[in-house]
């Protein structure tokens, strides 16, 4: 019968592990597990957008909330000029703000690419 203990040597222990390693080296097929450069660039960009798309859709309802909050305060006494005028002043600066802040989140990505 064969021994055991014949085996329990190192160096046959290495010699299997060196063989099964050369063996997966040549018979295993060629796995990238990285991904290519322009499948990341691709998969960023979408993210990037989603997220922009995400703080646009954030600051439009903050805006809207704003400008509703505007309208219900000056509500009860709209029928005076001045209040009037002042409601719509307020109105037109909530909406410039939101076209600045759209504005930030849509255009400093593309001047950082421009100077990338």
């Amino acid at each position: 019968m064969l021994s055991v203990k014949r085996f329990d040597n190192g160096f046959f222990k290495f010699v299997g592990v060196l063989a099964f390693a050369i063996l997966m080296f040549f018979v295993a097929p060629e796995i990238g597990l990285a991904a290519s450069t322009g499948t990341v660039q691709t998969k960023i960009k979408s993210g990037v957008t989603a997220f922009q798309t995400v703080l646009t859709g954030i600051v439009v309802v903050v805006g809207i909330a704003a400008s509703l909050k505007i309208i219900v305060k000056h509500l009860p006494s709209i029928d005076d000029p001045h209040v009037k005028n002042e409601m719509w002043k307020s109105i037109g600066g909530v909406l410039a703000a939101i076209g600045a802040a759209a504005a930030l989140i849509w255009l400093l990505p593309w001047v950082y690419s421009l100077f990338k």
